[in-house]
């Protein structure tokens, strides 16, 4: 997922002018995008490239609603004018019955017509600009969600693969500790009777040997007794 820098926009109201008034100064639209410090998220070539694309979108939507609010504050001046011109002549045909006035207030009806339409016709041109921004500003809110998720994503993958690595020394350590007891304890059993049997064999070439010494010593004392008889 790519990243895109949040832009948020000032609702911008524009009031109708009332006749022979004097206009307020065009409002702007505040709240321009503006990158955000770099995060983990931002860091990446791709990333970068979405935040520097959706600031100029934003950038150049901004300039559209600046113009198209300095149109109505334009539309509102002619307006303005128009309507004031219209009420003058709409008081001097009160006392003038002659066909150049009448003319004249037919013209300045017909002036506050065309500036009320083009005061409408700018309006629309800024609600439309207004739009433009809102939708930038949601998709870059939207992006930005998405961006977080995946730092948060990574983030767990890293930890994830460092706990693993630990936790796989642990166990192996675990699991040499636990077989080199079991190998002690098989080795003492195989000892022991490697032992026992060696006592044992021990023990019957002693039995022979023994017994074979006492028949020696018998037969010993046999023939001393057999020599002192001849004799």
């Amino acid at each position: 997922m790519q990243v895109a820098e949040q832009t948020s926009v000032k609702k911008v109201t524009i009031k109708k002018p009332a006749t022979a008034r004097k206009p307020k100064a065009a409002k702007t639209v505040s709240n321009k995008a503006s990158p955000k410090k770099a995060t983990a998220a931002t860091k990446s070539p791709t990333v970068r490239k979405a935040v520097v694309a959706t600031n100029n979108q934003a950038s150049a939507s901004q300039k559209a609603a600046d113009k198209a609010i300095a149109a109505v504050a334009k539309a509102e001046v002619v307006l303005a004018k128009a309507s004031a011109k219209k009420a003058q002549l709409a008081i001097k045909a009160k006392t003038s019955n002659s066909a150049t006035t009448k003319n004249q207030l037919i013209a300045a009806r017909a002036a506050v017509a065309k500036a009320r339409a083009a005061l409408t016709d700018a309006k629309k041109v800024v609600r439309a600009a207004k739009f433009d921004l809102k939708v930038i500003a949601t998709e870059a809110a939207l992006t930005a969600k998405s961006a977080k998720a995946d730092a948060t994503v990574k983030a767990l993958a890293d930890t994830l693969a460092a706990k693993q690595k630990a936790d796989l020394a642990k166990a192996l350590a675990a699991f040499e500790s636990k077989w080199l007891a079991a190998r002690a304890r098989r080795n003492a059993r195989k000892l022991k009777l490697a032992e026992k049997k060696a006592l044992a064999k021990t023990a019957a070439a002693a039995k022979k040997i023994k017994a074979k010494v006492s028949a020696l010593n018998k037969a010993k004392v046999t023939k001393s007794k057999v020599n002192k008889a001849k004799a």
